[in-house]
C-alpha cells in the first residue's frame, strides 16, 4: 500500500459522491481536477451551463466565462484565490453552451491531501439570474418612486417660487406704480414742487433697486440650475470689500449698526463682484432678523490655510428645523413672513462660495442670534516685486 498522502484519490471513481450529488437540479455541483479541467458533472450542472457530462468532462472549466474575464484571465485568479484561501466565492455572468450568459454565485473550495498540497477543487454553482432581474426590478421601480417624488416636489416648489416671487414683484412694482401716480396727480393739480418731485423719486428709486435685486436673483438662480455661474477669479483684498459693503449700509442705518473687527488684508482668489454679493447677502440677513438697534458684529481673521469672515447677530436665533433648509432654494427662517425677500439670498451665496472652494455656514449664537461663517482658502503669498 502507498504511503499516505503520496497518491491523492482517484475521485472520478467516488461513488458515494455522485449518488450524493447526481440527482440535484438546484445547484451545478462538480469537480475539477488541479489544472482547472472538469472531472464530474451532476444534472443541476447540466441544467444550469447547458452540457451533457459527455461533453463537458475533460474540458477545462474556463468555457464557463466571458471573453472579457478571460482576457482578465479571471479563471486562472479563482483557483489561486481558492488554492491561498482555502475557499473563494465569486458572483458574475457565466456563459451557457448556447452562448446565452446567467448571473451565478460560485464556491470554489480547494482539496488539499495530508501535505496541504492541492488535489483538485470542488465547485458549486447557484444560477441567480432570475433573483437578480428581480433585484434590478425592484431598484428600477424604487429610482421611479424616488423620480416621481423628486418631480412632484419640483412642481411643488415651482408652485412656492411663482407664488413668493409673484407676490414680492408685486411689491416694488406697487410702489413704482404709486410714486409715478402720484408726481402725476401733482403734476396735473399744479402742486409739484421740488419736495414732492425730490420725494417721488427717492421712492421710485428704492422700488427700482428692490426690482432689480430680486430680477438678479431669480436670474442668478437659472444660471445655477443650469451650472453656468461665471467666475473671474483673481487675487484680492477681502477686507476692503466688506468695509465697502457696511459704508453702503451705514448709508441707510442711522446710527451705523455695522462694526468690522480683525485683519487689516487678507488675501484671497476670488470673483469680488460674486464674493461683494454674498457679504452683502449677510450683512443685510443679519440686519434683517435683527433688533432695529441691535450691532451686527462682523469679523475677518486668518487660519492655517483659510480666511474666516463671522457676521453675527443678536437676533431672533436659529432653530435646528431653520438651520437644515437655511441654504435652500426659498428656504428662510422663523418670523420670515414678516420680511421681504425670496429666500434666495443665503442659498445663492452658498453656491457662490462653493465655486470659490470655500464652505458657509450658520450656528446659533450663544445668548441669543446666529452666527454667520464664511471660510475661503487662503492665497498664496502676493509675489514681490522686483
Amino acid at each position: 500500500m502507498s504511503a499516505r498522502g503520496e497518491h491523492p484519490p482517484d475521485l472520478r471513481g467516488e461513488l458515494a459522491f455522485r449518488l450524493l450529488v447526481d440527482a440535484v437540479e438546484d445547484y451545478a455541483i462538480f469537480l475539477l481536477g488541479p489544472d482547472g479541467r472538469v472531472l464530474t458533472w451532476n444534472r443541476g450542472a447540466e441544467r444550469i451551463k447547458g452540457y451533457t457530462a459527455d461533453e463537458i468532462v475533460g474540458q477545462h472549466f474556463s468555457v464557463f466565462y466571458t471573453p472579457e474575464e478571460l482576457a482578465a484571465e479571471r479563471p486562472k485568479f479563482v483557483l489561486q484565490m481558492a488554492t491561498d484561501r482555502g475557499r473563494f466565492e465569486d458572483e458574475g455572468w457565466r456563459v451557457r453552451k448556447d452562448g446565452t450568459r446567467f448571473w451565478a454565485d460560485v464556491l470554489i473550495t480547494a482539496l488539499l491531501d495530508d501535505r496541504g498540497v492541492p488535489f483538485g477543487f470542488a465547485k458549486v454553482t447557484r444560477d441567480l439570474t432570475e433573483r437578480r432581474a428581480a433585484e434590478e426590478q425592484r431598484r428600477a421601480l424604487f429610482a421611479e418612486q424616488q423620480a416621481r417624488a423628486a418631480a412632484e416636489e419640483a412642481l411643488r416648489a415651482r408652485d412656492r417660487f411663482l407664488s413668493i416671487a409673484a407676490h414680492e414683484l408685486k411689491t416694488p412694482v406697487a410702489s413704482l406704480q404709486l410714486s409715478a401716480e402720484s408726481l402725476q396727480r401733482s403734476r396735473d393739480a399744479d402742486r409739484l414742487d421740488a419736495q414732492r418731485l425730490d420725494t417721488g423719486l427717492r421712492r421710485m428709486g428704492t422700488a427700482a433697486r428692490r426690482l432689480s435685486t430680486l430680477v438678479d436673483e431669480l436670474l442668478d438662480v437659472a444660471r445655477l440650475t443650469s451650472d453656468h455661474l461665471p467666475l473671474e477669479l483673481g487675487r484680492a483684498d477681502l477686507v476692503p470689500l466688506v468695509r465697502e459693503v457696511m459704508e453702503r449700509f451705514d448709508d441707510e442705518t442711522e446710527p451705523p449698526r455695522v462694526r468690522l473687527e480683525g485683519l487689516d488684508a487678507a488675501w484671497v482668489d476670488m470673483d469680488v463682484a460674486r464674493m461683494d454679493q454674498v457679504v452683502t447677502n449677510l450683512v443685510d440677513n443679519a440686519l434683517k432678523y435683527s433688533e432695529a438697534d441691535a450691532a451686527i458684529e462682523v469679523a475677518v481673521t486668518e487660519e492655517e490655510t483659510e480666511v474666516v469672515l463671522t457676521v453675527a447677530d443678536r437676533g431672533i436665533g436659529l432653530d435646528a428645523e431653520a438651520a437644515d433648509r437655511l441654504f435652500e432654494a426659498f428656504g428662510r427662517g422663523r418670523n420670515a413672513e414678516h420680511h421681504q425677500g425670496l429666500g434666495l439670498g443665503l442659498y445663492i451665496s452658498h453656491r457662490i462660495v462653493e465655486q470659490h472652494g470655500g464652505l458657509i455656514e450658520a450656528n446659533a449664537r450663544d445668548g441669543g442670534g446666529t452666527v454667520f461663517a464664511l471660510r475661503l482658502p487662503r492665497s498664496s503669498p502676493q509675489p514681490r516685486r522686483a
